[in-house]
C-alpha cells in the first residue's frame, strides 16, 4: 500500500495529525523517537480523544524509529514535521538527505522553515491553532476545533501545498492556505506567548483580573515589538484573531467566564514542567522560554520595550531550573503585583 503522510515526531500534534489523517483511510507512518514508542503503536494502533465532538478516533498505523525506515516505506510522500523547534533545525540536514517529498514545518517558532529551506527544496510552513495533550505513547486529547494553516514557504509551491491542505480538509481540519505563510506564523507567536502564564499560574487564578491583564499586556508588548520590527503578524485568510481582537478578547474573557479551562487538557508547557518535576533525570529544554527571548531581543534592537515579557521569561526560567512544578505562580507574582490595573 502507498504510504500518503509520514509524521515525524509521535508527540501530541503528530499523534492527533496521524489519527486524524488515518480516520478517512490515509496510510500514515508514524516516526517515534524510541523504539519502544513505536511498538507500542506498532501493536496497539494510535488513538485521540476529542473533547470537541466527545468521541474517540482508533487507527492503525505504521511506526518506525528512524528516518530511513520511513523513506523505505513510503518514498516521496509528503513528510509532517511535529517535532520541536530545536530537534527541527538540528534535524534540517538530515531530512533533506532523505527525503524528496515536501516538509511541512508544524513548529511553533519561526525559525524553522528558513534552515530547513536551506536543506529541502520544497518546504511549507505550517501553523496549529488547537490545544491538545499526549495523555500515553500512543495516545493523545484535544479541545476545541482543529484549525490549521499552511502556505508554500520559500521554494515552495503550491504543488505542494493543495494536496496537504485536501487531506487535512478531508480529516475534518479547518484548513487555511496563506499566501504568507510567516505572517500567520508570526501572529501565532504573538499567541503563543500566553503559553507559559496559561501553564505556571495556579488555576484559582485563571479566574482574576490580574491573570487577564498580565496576558493582554504581554500581547500588547509583541504587537509594538512587530511594528517597531517592520514585521508583518496577521492572519492571511482572515479567519483568525488579529492581535487587536486577541487582546479585546483576553480583557473581556473574565466577564464571559472563558478565562480559564475546566477540560483535562493541558499545553506543552504545562506538560513540559509537569515532566521534569516527576523526573530527577529529565535535561531537556524549555522552549517556550524562547518566544519570550525572541521578542525581548526585537525590543531591545529596535527600542521597544518589554518589560513584562522579560519578567515572564526570568521567573519562566528560574521555576524550570529549579525543577519547579507547573501552576507555581499567583498571577500577581508571575506579572507583577500591578498587572490587574487596567491597560
Amino acid at each position: 500500500m502507498a504510504v500518503d503522510f509520514i509524521v515525524v515526531g509521535a508527540g501530541s500534534v503528530g499523534l492527533n495529525l496521524a489519527a486524524r489523517l488515518a480516520g478517512p483511510g490515509l496510510s500514515v507512518v508514524l516516526v517515534t523517537r524510541t523504539q519502544e514508542q513505536a511498538k507500542r503503536i506498532e501493536q496497539q494502533g494510535a488513538y485521540l480523544d476529542d473533547l470537541q465532538t466527545a468521541r474517540r478516533i482508533e487507527v492503525r498505523v505504521a511506526a518506525v524509529s528512524s528516518l530511513e525506515a520511513a523513506q523505505r516505506l513510503g518514498p516521496g510522500a509528503p513528510v509532517l514535521l511535529c517535532t520541536r523547534s530545536a530537534e527541527a533545525l538540528a534535524l534540517a540536514p538530515r531530512l533533506g538527505a532523505v527525503f524528496s517529498g515536501a516538509i511541512v514545518s508544524w513548529q511553533n517558532h519561526v525559525t524553522s522553515e528558513q534552515e530547513l529551506a536551506r536543506h529541502c527544496p520544497r518546504v511549507v510552513g505550517g501553523v496549529w491553532r488547537q490545544t491538545c495533550t499526549r495523555i500515553a505513547p500512543n495516545g493523545v486529547r484535544s479541545i476545541g476545533a482543529p484549525r490549521v494553516i499552511v502556505g508554500a514557504y520559500s521554494q515552495g509551491s503550491d504543488r505542494d501545498v493543495r494536496p496537504v491542505a485536501d487531506a487535512l480538509r478531508a480529516a475534518a481540519f479547518d484548513v487555511g492556505v496563506s499566501p504568507d505563510i510567516m505572517a500567520d506564523k508570526w501572529l501565532k507567536l504573538c499567541i503563543n506567548l500566553m503559553s507559559i502564564p496559561n501553564a505556571l499560574i495556579r488555576k484559582q487564578d485563571h479566574r482574576t483580573s490580574a491573570f487577564v491583564e498580565g496576558k493582554a499586556r504581554l500581547l500588547e508588548e509583541a504587537q509594538a515589538v512587530v511594528l517597531g520590527a517592520g514585521i508583518v503578524a496577521t492572519s492571511c485568510d482572515g479567519r483568525d484573531r488579529s492581535l487587536d481582537e486577541e487582546i479585546a478578547s483576553q480583557r473581556a474573557s473574565l466577564a464571559r467566564g472563558t478565562s480559564h479551562r475546566p477540560a483535562p487538557v493541558y499545553n506543552q508547557v504545562w506538560r513540559a514542567f509537569h515532566q521534569r518535576s516527576e523526573s530527577p533525570d529529565d535535561v531537556g529544554s524549555l522552549e517556550a522560554d524562547q518566544y519570550h527571548a525572541t521578542f525581548v531581543e526585537l525590543g531591545r534592537r529596535h527600542a521597544v520595550p518589554t518589560p513584562l515579557n522579560a519578567r515572564v521569561l526570568d521567573l519562566a526560567r528560574r521555576a524550570w531550573a529549579t525543577r519547579r512544578a507547573p501552576e507555581c505562580y499567583g498571577a500577581a507574582e508571575l506579572f507583577g503585583a500591578d498587572a490587574s490595573v487596567g491597560g
